[in-house]
C-alpha cells in the first residue's frame, strides 16, 4: 500500500520539476538583451554616447529610461540637465571619439522590465588629446511588453549604488550587480 503513495509522490515531484523547467524556458524566450545586443543595443549606446558631440539632446532624452527622467522631476528638468552637460562638453572642448561595448553576461527580470548591464569604455578628446575613460556600463531597460530599449549611464550608479534600488525598487538586493564594484 505504501508503494503507490511513494510513486504518486515521485510523480508529483517530477511534474513540479517539469513545470519549473518549462516556466524558466518560457521566461528565457522573453529575454531579449543578449539577442538584441549586436543589432540594437550596442548601436544605441554608441549613438547616445556621441550625441553630445553634435548637441542632439532630443535623441538622448528619447533613449533615456523614464525612471531617471521621473526621478529628476520630469522631461523639462531632465532637458535642463542635458543642456548643462552639453555646455560643459562645449566649454571643455570635450568630444567622445570612441565607444567600446561588450555583450551583457545576464539579463534580470525586475518587475515588468528586463534589465541588463552593458560594459562600456569611452575614449574622449580633451582639446584634441585622447584620454581613455574608466570602465563603466550602461543599463539597458525594456518593458517585457515592448521591444524598445531605453538606457541609463552606469557612471552615476557606480558612484551611488543605492540609486539602482531607488530607480528600480523591485531590483533584488540579493543580486550581485556586475560592474558596480
Amino acid at each position: 500500500m505504501w508503494k503507490p503513495k511513494l510513486k504518486k509522490l515521485e510523480l508529483t515531484k517530477l511534474v513540479c520539476v517539469g513545470f519549473v523547467v518549462i516556466s524558466q524556458s518560457t521566461f528565457a524566450k522573453d529575454l531579449q538583451c543578449k539577442k538584441d545586443y549586436e543589432s540594437i543595443i550596442s548601436k544605441n549606446i554608441v549613438a547616445i554616447s556621441t550625441a553630445l558631440n553634435i548637441g542632439d539632446l532630443q535623441y538622448i532624452e528619447s533613449k533615456t529610461d523614464s525612471s531617471l527622467i521621473d526621478y529628476v522631476g520630469g522631461k523639462e528638468a531632465y532637458n535642463d540637465v542635458l543642456v548643462l552637460a552639453a555646455n560643459a562638453f562645449k566649454k571643455g572642448n570635450i568630444v567622445v571619439s570612441k565607444v567600446e561595448t561588450q555583450p551583457p553576461q545576464n539579463s534580470y527580470l525586475v518587475g515588468n522590465n528586463e534589465i541588463c548591464f552593458i560594459p562600456k569604455q569611452l575614449t574622449i578628446l580633451i582639446n584634441g588629446k585622447p584620454q581613455l575613460g574608466e570602465k563603466s556600463f550602461m543599463l539597458a531597460v525594456r518593458p517585457l511588453a515592448s521591444n524598445e530599449w531605453k538606457y541609463l549611464d552606469g557612471a552615476g550608479l557606480k558612484k551611488n549604488p543605492d540609486m539602482l534600488y531607488t530607480l528600480f525598487p523591485d531590483f533584488s538586493h540579493d543580486i550581485k550587480v556586475p560592474l558596480m564594484d
